[in-house]
């Protein structure tokens, strides 16, 4: 599957912050006492994990408190960083974790059900499809979309397919870190990965169709 669609989803920046990347290697493990590694290595994360939570909280306020709240935790927590484990998944995982929590959502996602046909919440990509023979034309057509439409297409997404798509297709997490983030099992994180692809693709196919930029 083409993602750049996806990938384009408009990634925001927390007010008064310069998104960069951290420079931490994967299984580097912190200590008690490392408090200015940590900051010099977690703060360039702000940016991504502000975005993030604007996908679970649907809210910029609440999103910037369970930003700043995931900072706080993971301060306190700072020495229960594992060596398996790289720091920017380990803050997504707070963040994920206080975000559930906040919403008094934590059972709820991790047992829910999706929608069936029969539900009022219908993912628009359990429909057949319209058959588009020519990949590439459809492919062409889905990338001349605005930005805006894709960001609303995204925003139609379940919240628990939202969020799982926003990590793979804008954050780069594989679905194994997904899993690792959501407290998922690794077959829940890939099948929601693949029924919100689905129902993201349908959306913004309708959206092209709309707009004239496929039969």
């Amino acid at each position: 599957m083409n993602r750049a669609p996806f990938q384009r989803a408009e990634r925001e920046s927390c007010p008064g912050q310069e998104h960069r990347g951290s420079r931490r290697s994967p299984g580097a493990a912190y200590g008690d006492t490392d408090i200015t590694q940590f900051a010099r290595e977690a703060m360039p994360l702000l940016d991504r994990l502000y975005a993030a939570a604007i996908q679970m909280a649907c809210d910029r306020a609440d999103a910037e408190m369970l930003v700043q709240q995931t900072y706080l935790q993971a301060f306190h927590t700072l020495g229960s960083l594992s060596e398996r484990i790289s720091l920017k998944v380990w803050l997504f995982r707070i963040l994920a974790d206080t975000a559930l929590g906040a919403c008094g959502e934590r059972n709820r996602q991790r047992s829910s059900v999706l929608p069936t046909a029969g539900s009022p919440q219908r993912l628009t990509g359990e429909r057949n499809p319209r058959p588009c023979d020519d990949r590439a034309l459809k492919t062409h057509a889905l990338d001349q979309l605005p930005d805006d439409e894709v960001t609303a297409a995204l925003q139609q997404l379940p919240t628990e397919l939202r969020i799982v798509v926003y990590l793979a297709d804008v954050e780069d997490f594989p679905p194994t870190e997904i899993a690792e983030i959501l407290g998922l099992s690794p077959g829940t994180a890939t099948s929601r990965l693949r029924q919100g692809h689905n129902s993201l693709l349908q959306t913004l196919t309708d959206a092209a169709r709309r707009r004239g930029l496929l039969d």
